[in-house]
């Protein structure tokens, strides 16, 4: 055999292997999504990169582990306890709402979450959702009659007064008879001033966390992940 030949048969040959490799592969994380999907309540399909705790080792990926509690599919994320109410695979957004808003009933955050700890989660941050806002709550020792300040009616009281303030992150211009007490993330209502029932909705109907697995490996490995709302995410390769 001549070394043309031979050059030529290596390159067949190492082809051939790559490309059985990939398809073997392809196949197996086609086979391990099957077996690893599971269900709690009304989320069915939970699969890759989700898993639930009392999936097999192996299944999903550690870093998107669910848990299922009295038939609620649970997010514990940054100390607090969300449900998921949906999760899209071909948007990759999972929609959760905190434990205790999620009834609508009267009450506040289980845990203060911030939109800029959401965004700077590397898990979730392969795109930066516009509409994510945040609602704030505050305990006044008078009443406030700014706009942006809706009374929490089941919360106050004669001479303490909780008020829900919808928009930014920043509380540090907070009137001096108030003080903070937890904030959580919310869909944009579109309104300058909402009112306390929008509110109250919004905080029922939760907000969404746009997962991508690219960009959590991108930041793992100190590069910068690319993307945008009409585009796949991309790795920028830093020079590390």
């Amino acid at each position: 055999m001549g070394r043309e030949e031979s050059s030529n048969f290596s390159t067949f040959f190492l082809f051939s292997l790559l490309s059985f490799l990939f398809i073997t592969e392809t196949q197996a994380r086609k086979l391990q999504q099957v077996v690893c999907s599971s269900s709690c309540g009304d989320i069915k399909n939970i699969s890759y990169p989700f898993r639930l705790k009392s999936d097999p080792a192996g299944c999903g990926d550690p870093d998107y582990e669910l848990s299922c509690q009295s038939n609620k599919t649970i997010l514990e994320f940054h100390s607090g306890k969300y449900y998921v109410k949906k999760i899209s695979y071909s948007e990759q957004i999972i929609r959760v709402v905190d434990v205790n808003l999620a009834s609508g009933s009267c009450g506040v955050p289980y845990k203060s979450l911030s939109r800029d700890v959401v965004l700077n989660d590397i898990r979730y941050s392969g795109q930066v959702d516009t509409r994510m806002k945040t609602a704030s709550f505050v305990n006044c020792s008078r009443n406030i009659s700014d706009m942006g300040y809706r009374k929490v009616p089941c919360l106050s009281g004669d001479q303490s007064f909780v008020y829900v303030i919808s928009g930014g992150d920043a509380i540090s211009l907070l009137p001096e008879p108030c003080f903070f007490i937890s904030m959580v993330p919310i869909l944009d209502a579109g309104v300058d001033y909402p009112s306390y029932e929008t509110i109250r909705n919004l905080l029922k109907s939760g907000f969404d966390l746009r997962w991508s697995v690219l960009c959590r490996d991108c930041f793992a490995a100190g590069d910068t992940c690319l993307s945008s709302a009409n585009s796949k995410p991309y790795c920028y390769d830093n020079g590390n």
